[in-house]
């Protein structure tokens, strides 16, 4: 059959529902958030900003998100668990002894606190210090996020978590030292000591994870 005797659909597309219009905006402005604080730091992240690249209206922001600090916070919690999910991606092959697992679950940790976008978000952290209103908004994302960290580690060593009282602990070292190390290197050149600082951190999991509960 020629393709000018193919029946034609004369359909209209689906309109989008009124909530389908508002997600995809509210989603836009989170993505774009990112994207400023990844590029301009939070010093420079202004809602105006976030607007424009965006194309959405300043006033539109405002209607999804009352202040700035609502908008960063928002942003944070829906980059967190694409960042988990990223990092659970990468491990999908880890070796079988929990000893030698967890020398790629940190190297990997390590790799994904290097991302621009997760030390845009560590920003926040610092800046709300002296930020009472982003201080309040970031205390209601961290407490859920830490939980899946912790939930995701369990995980990846269901035999070590369930053998030691000490479990998350050692969870909180790891991830407290990587994400200190990253933070401490993103404005200065590369500290060749982080390499040993990650291998020690290695060794001593690895005896934590061996040795009996």
């Amino acid at each position: 059959m020629s393709d000018s005797f193919l029946p034609i659909d004369d359909a209209p597309p689906a309109r989008r529902t009124q909530q389908e219009r508002r997600d995809s905006t509210r989603q836009k402005l989170l993505d774009a958030t990112v994207e400023c604080l990844v590029e301009l730091g939070y010093a420079r992240t202004t809602t105006i900003a976030v607007a424009q690249r965006a194309e959405v209206s300043h006033g539109a922001l405002f209607k999804h998100f009352p202040t700035k600090a609502a908008l960063l916070a928002a942003a944070v919690e829906r980059l967190f668990p694409r960042l988990i999910a990223r990092y659970r991606a990468e491990l999908a092959d880890l070796p079988a002894a929990p000893e030698d697992r967890i020398a790629e679950a940190i190297e990997r940790l390590w790799f994904i606190y290097q991302r621009p976008e997760l030390l845009a978000a560590i920003e926040l952290y610092v800046a709300a210090r002296t930020d009472a209103e982003l201080a309040a908004a970031l205390s209601v994302v961290d407490p859920p996020h830490r939980r899946h960290l912790h939930h995701v580690a369990r995980e990846l060593f269901p035999e070590v978590a369930d053998a030691h009282p000490g479990f998350d602990s050692l969870v909180e070292l790891i991830l407290n030292a990587v994400q200190g190390a990253a933070v401490g290197g993103a404005a200065l050149p590369p500290n060749p000591d982080h390499r040993g600082m990650l291998t020690l951190l290695v060794q001593l999991s690895r005896r934590a994870f061996s040795a009996p509960a």
